[in-house]
């Protein structure tokens, strides 16, 4: 049974932000619609093995915080598995300090 996708709003900005700094600032439209139909197939291939990749250590709201990664970004997303429900939490680029920047962003919802 496949689950349902959702993103949040914090997620929804980390991959708007890498799409204008990639057509706007690195003056590269096409590399931005590449990034942004890679995003769209990775988090489609949660739906259905959403327990494939492993937990980070992290949790939000209870559920523990697990890593996709994809190309040079990481994907981080939650699964209820009552709901059959897969929220992405954050996209970051792999070179980041995830650990800081979710500790955080989500110290307010632990």
């Amino acid at each position: 049974m496949a689950y349902k996708l959702r993103e949040t709003r914090e997620a929804i900005d980390d991959v708007a932000r890498t799409a204008e700094y990639l057509a706007k600032t690195l003056k590269n439209p096409k590399a931005a619609l590449n990034f942004l139909n890679k995003y769209d197939k990775e988090i489609q291939r949660l739906e259905t093995f959403p327990f494939g990749y492993k937990g980070i250590g992290f949790e939000y709201r209870g559920y523990e915080i697990r890593l996709k990664p994809f190309d040079t970004y990481n994907i981080f997303f939650v699964v209820d598995e009552e709901e059959k429900e897969i929220s992405v939490l954050k996209v970051l680029k792999n070179r980041q300090d995830w650990k800081t920047i979710l500790g955080e962003e989500f110290s307010k919802n632990l």
